[in-house]
């Protein structure tokens, strides 16, 4: 169930204040075990989100009302609008919180209007009048907020999504840290995070071939090995011996996992020391990691 914004920061400590203290009583010392201190525990974390959530919300408030908010919105979202994009006012948005906690405000929403060529032709059964084009609110947008949830829910959602066994897992770990949602918003969730990723990727790479992708400082002076994980690969070896009647020789198959491989030439020696020890890496500490 979602729970509605305070706004107010006083109240959402006095709520908590009021939900936390029975669960601080000890009570009878002979009916604590392990499961009771569990139950508490998840009674106690559900408490503190909510108020995180309330926390939040107020923040999210207080970006939305602030007076240069909209104006830097447009800034940042200039490249999304097209050449007739026209404002339709202020409209209302509710955003999903930790804690289950939803806040509503208003924010403007622009709309990128047809030419006269693309609406030509026949509507589909059902819809009323030329297409109006597609919209977006800047602010959301700017903000990450476009999948009325927050950056922090998203990025929650997505691990969970990807991680777990399926979905149905994923929503029912999220209900437990007090994100409710369906088993379906959750996919969309985690496949539109994944397809912001991708974008990203080839945006990097565009930039690396036109040799406009900055550079840092993240590997410099370090040694650097790159592999390609595909699990464990099943790799096929003739048999030793001679070729049989059908003069085909016997082949032999043995699942081994991927080597590394080195990623320039002068890390040659590093990389086969990498190579020939290879059980032995899985253990050692790696200072940085990147998994793509």
């Amino acid at each position: 169930m979602n729970i509605p914004a305070t706004l107010d920061l006083n109240q959402a400590i006095e709520t908590f204040k009021q939900t936390i203290a029975p669960l601080l009583a000890v009570g009878e010392i002979s009916s604590w075990d392990g499961v009771a201190l569990k139950a508490r525990e998840e009674a106690i974390r559900a408490a503190a989100l909510v108020l995180a959530g309330q926390v939040i919300a107020l923040l999210l408030h207080e970006l939305s009302e602030h007076p240069d908010s909209q104006r830097e919105a447009n800034q940042r979202t200039r490249s999304s609008r097209g050449f007739m994009a026209r404002s339709q006012g202020k409209r209302r948005v509710k955003v999903l919180t930790v804690g289950n906690v939803v806040v509503e405000f208003k924010v403007g929403y622009i709309l990128n209007g047809v030419s006269q060529q693309k609406r030509k032709g026949k509507r589909k059964a059902g819809q009323r009048g030329p297409s109006q084009g597609q919209g977006f609110y800047p602010l959301l947008r700017w903000l990450g907020l476009e999948e009325q949830v927050s950056p922090l829910v998203w990025s929650v959602v997505a691990a969970a999504g990807m991680l777990s066994r399926s979905f149905a897992q994923a929503t029912e770990q999220l209900q437990q840290w007090g994100i409710e949602l369906s088993e379906k918003r959750v996919v969309r969730l985690t496949y539109g995070f994944g397809q912001i990723g991708l974008a990203l990727t080839d945006q990097w790479l565009a930039q690396l071939q036109q040799g406009q992708l900055p550079t840092g400082q993240t590997f410099e002076g370090q040694r650097v090995g790159l592999s390609v994980d595909g699990g464990r690969t099943r790799l096929r070896y003739n048999k030793r011996g001679r070729r049989r009647a059908t003069k085909r020789r016997g082949i032999r198959g043995i699942g081994e996992n991927p080597n590394y491989s080195p990623s320039m030439p002068s890390m040659s020696r590093a990389s086969a020391s990498i190579q020939s020890n290879y059980r032995s890496l899985m253990t050692a500490p790696l200072p940085v990691s990147k998994d793509s």
